[in-house]
């Protein structure tokens, strides 16, 4: 798992600026996040942990946002 999310940090950059409430915006934080591991388990992405089918992407990209900055 962790050479996945090293190809996958070479080609996703951080994002420099807080995330607003757009498409782009959240795509670019979606694969930001697939591209950090999960804070407890090593087989597991940020992505999973953050993303609930319950949660809005507003509560997702806030989230995002917390760990960027």
């Amino acid at each position: 798992m962790w050479l996945l999310l090293y190809f996958r940090r070479l080609f996703v950059k951080k994002p420099n600026r807080k995330l607003n409430w757009s498409v782009d915006d959240f795509e670019w934080g979606m694969k930001w996040a697939k591209s950090q591991p999960h804070p407890f388990n090593k087989w597991k992405t940020l992505w999973d942990y953050l993303y609930s089918p319950r949660c809005e992407s507003v509560e997702i990209l806030n989230e995002i946002n917390k760990r960027i900055i």
